[in-house]
């Protein structure tokens, strides 16, 4: 049997935060304690003492591209290794691998790795880094006119047969990998309705973005299983009072969950706050959008086969028509998490923000995103500076910096 006891430490549970600790034991989460309550009879080398540091669920990251110079699109499983390892040092525990359009070929030879990697993470040491939780498909049934960065090219319809979404889906002998899929998706484009209902039928989760729906069609959207919102409100239509579209529409939609890049280039701090009391800590979850320059600095970047330069944490296309748009983010989850926290929000409500509602959003709350007798430990320490001092992962001390 292996034992952990994380003690003396702020443990910030959905609600609240508490002073005292966790147990863990054989990789899961066995008791949450109070400070005075800390079980007893345990051998020293398995009594980690927090210092009054800050104990969380480790991040979970459902919208992330890559970083460190690795892009998950285009990586091995070293290169997938050397960025898990980069995510964990940051906070993240789970990521879902996130895939921008492209052709047949280049869809499946990215899947067939991710699937590799996943078949075996659980096989490697702790310290191998941040586990991915799934593929996140960002497009390519999505509209012309909402692109931003995504090549119109690989753009898609469905045509209402099956077989031509058998590629983002999982195959049920792969199931007991627990590879989750998502799919951002516009509802109005040919068979968007019917493809979020097949997705949905397929337990893949359908997320709106990308789109220039009308309430009416994201209202039969939600009818066929979508449920959340991608990079709100990043290439949705402008909020107009007389056109409202889906940025009216999610914010005042109470079943709806919606993800932000809270790098305050994307969206500026007053419009965060704004979202943030409109739908509350428990329907906005924070994303990276990191793409492969993240953590690399300033500079000009091949990603996605076009020149992407990043000048003072802002990237954009260098090229094409599309010059000077926002190419993806280089923050991490921990400066989304700073970021949050700079404008007001209570810290368990941004710790939530990146881990429950995320993990709600992606179907993956069973076993990650809280701090829960049974659920999986992982897990991460950090002081008041937002710096990791401690990552636990499967109940294993991944990274200590204590």
């Amino acid at each position: 049997m292996n034992q952990l006891l994380l003690h003396n430490a702020r443990v910030i549970i959905e609600n609240r935060v508490e002073r005292g600790g966790v147990l863990v034991r054989d990789g899961r989460i066995a008791q949450v304690f109070a400070q005075e309550d800390k079980p007893a009879g345990l051998s020293a080398n398995e009594l980690i003492d927090l210092r009054n540091a800050y104990l969380a669920p480790g991040m979970i990251d459902i919208h992330i591209h890559g970083s460190a110079g690795v892009d998950v699109q285009d990586a091995d499983s070293n290169e997938i290794a050397r960025l898990s390892r980069f995510l964990l040092a940051e906070g993240v525990t789970g990521y879902f691998a996130t895939f921008v359009p492209t052709d047949e070929c280049g869809y499946r030879k990215a899947v067939a790795e991710i699937e590799s990697y996943i078949a075996n993470q659980d096989k490697a040491n702790a310290k191998s880094g941040a586990r991915i939780l799934g593929i996140h498909f960002e497009g390519p049934f999505v509209s012309h006119n909402k692109c931003g960065a995504l090549k119109r090219k690989y753009f898609r319809t469905y045509d209402g047969d099956a077989r031509s979404i058998e590629l983002f889906t999982v195959e049920d002998d792969k199931m007991n990998q627990r590879s989750a899929r998502l799919m951002t998706l516009a509802p109005e484009t040919d068979g968007g309705i019917e493809l979020a209902r097949e997705l949905t039928r397929k337990n893949v989760r359908a997320f709106i973005g990308h789109t220039q729906a009308d309430p009416d069609t994201l209202d039969r959207a939600v009818e066929a299983g979508a449920r959340h919102i991608t990079h709100f409100p990043n290439a949705l239509e402008q909020l107009h009072h007389r056109r409202p579209g889906a940025v009216a529409w999610g914010l005042v939609r109470d079943d709806i969950t919606i993800d932000c890049i809270a790098d305050f280039h994307h969206i500026a701090p007053l419009m965060l706050h704004l979202i943030y009391k409109s739908k509350g800590a428990n329907r906005m979850a924070l994303i990276s959008d990191a793409i492969k320059p993240a953590g690399l600095g300033d500079g000009e970047f091949i990603v996605w086969d076009e020149k992407i330069a990043v000048r003072d944490r802002i990237t954009s296309l260098v090229e094409g028509p599309s010059r000077g748009t926002i190419a993806g983010s280089v923050i991490t989850m921990r400066d989304a998490l700073r970021n949050i926290f700079s404008l007001g929000v209570p810290l368990h409500e941004a710790i939530s923000m990146a881990t429950s509602v995320p993990a709600r959003a992606a179907g993956v709350f069973r076993e990650h995103g809280s701090i829960e007798a049974g659920k999986r430990a992982d897990l991460f320490a950090f002081d008041e500076d937002f710096n990791v001092r401690l990552t636990v992962v499967n109940g294993l001390i991944a990274l200590d910096k204590s």
